[in-house]
């Protein structure tokens, strides 16, 4: 009988080194990122600029997935239910984690409490652009004709509670202005919107490629300071017009993340940002480089969560 006390201790000792040979061991299959927005916007350029890097340090392939709908509420959701194992993470940017907790009634998700932030990766200025629908080329003309417009004019967004529909309702309580939501499905169509004539402006982080093709004009950028490849494009807060709002991008996992888990994920998303050709990309794209360690990217989801609430409240973009 005495002998079955050490096979027991033997078999507690195996249940407990199980999950500690898989936190060694992971990943072992593929990791995927869900993107909540469709392809062609800066959540899905971030994600497919790291996917390859980002696999090579793991080891396991990177299989980056778009899940459009409702402002991206629905994915981010989605994820937050999912098991917290690392091997599904999603893309929690400005818009999931720090606008549409204001905008959104009934969220299925708590930006806080559902996630273990992993790494902030981005922050982004946005800038003003216009197409061919309103004839105009600087930011000064621009105000006069949205001040002076009937019917009023209108501008893009990739959808309801996006970072570019925040931009722009802040935007026009700060001018004085008034412009129609027209929300659409990503940023990609919301571009083609503008660049066709559909809608009259955007604000946007995904301009620069449209602006270099002679698409869009740019009239402004709504960081404290200019943008390095656009010199010559103003600050809003330059003419006069109290904007500072600046896009972010991230990866968090399910809550509940083993923390070795999220620490390899910090570890090998941080070691691709210090390539150069992921950083030569990003800085094509107008994408400043962020980094850090999941702690410093928890308290700046927190900060950003507030600041946004107040943001939202001002412009009045809540749900009604």
């Amino acid at each position: 009988m005495t002998f079955l006390k050490p096979v027991g201790s033997t078999i507690a000792l195996v249940a407990l080194a199980a999950p500690v040979m898989a936190q060694e061991n992971w990943p072992t299959e593929p990791v995927h990122i869900v993107v909540p927005y469709s392809a062609g916007g800066n959540n899905d350029r971030v994600a497919r600029t790291l996917s390859e890097p980002v696999s090579k340090e793991l080891g396991q392939p990177v299989v980056v997935e778009n899940r459009a709908g409702a402002g991206g509420t629905i994915a981010t959701g989605e994820v937050a239910q999912a098991d917290p194992d690392g091997y599904t993470i999603v893309m929690c940017e400005i818009g999931t984690m720090g606008i549409n907790p204001h905008v959104y009634n009934n969220l299925t998700y708590d930006p806080v409490d559902d996630f273990d932030p992993v790494i902030q990766i981005t922050s982004v200025p946005l800038i003003l652009g216009v197409g061919p629908k309103l004839g105009v080329s600087t930011f000064e003309e621009f105000l006069e004709l949205a001040r002076d417009a009937d019917p009023e004019i209108d501008y893009a967004s990739s959808g309801q509670g996006s970072a570019q529909h925040l931009a722009f309702e802040y935007f026009k309580s700060q001018a004085g202005i008034e412009a129609l939501h027209i929300p659409y499905n990503g940023a990609s169509q919301a571009r083609t919107a503008l660049i066709s004539g559909e809608v009259g402006a955007f604000i946007d982080g995904t301009l620069i490629p449209s602006i270099e093709d002679g698409e869009v004009t740019p009239l402004a950028v709504t960081s404290s300071e200019r943008v390095e490849s656009l010199p010559d494009v103003p600050t809003m807060q330059e003419k006069g017009i109290d904007v500072d709002f600046t896009a972010w991008h991230g990866f968090c996992a399910p809550d509940g993340t083993d923390p070795a888990v999220v620490d390899k994920l910090n570890t090998a998303v941080a070691d691709a940002l210090k390539q150069s050709d992921v950083q030569e990309r990003f800085k094509a794209l107008n994408i400043g480089i962020v980094g850090g360690t999941p702690e410093e990217f928890a308290t700046f989801l927190q900060e950003e969560n507030a600041k946004l609430g107040k943001l939202v409240e001002q412009s009045g973009a809540a749900e009604r």
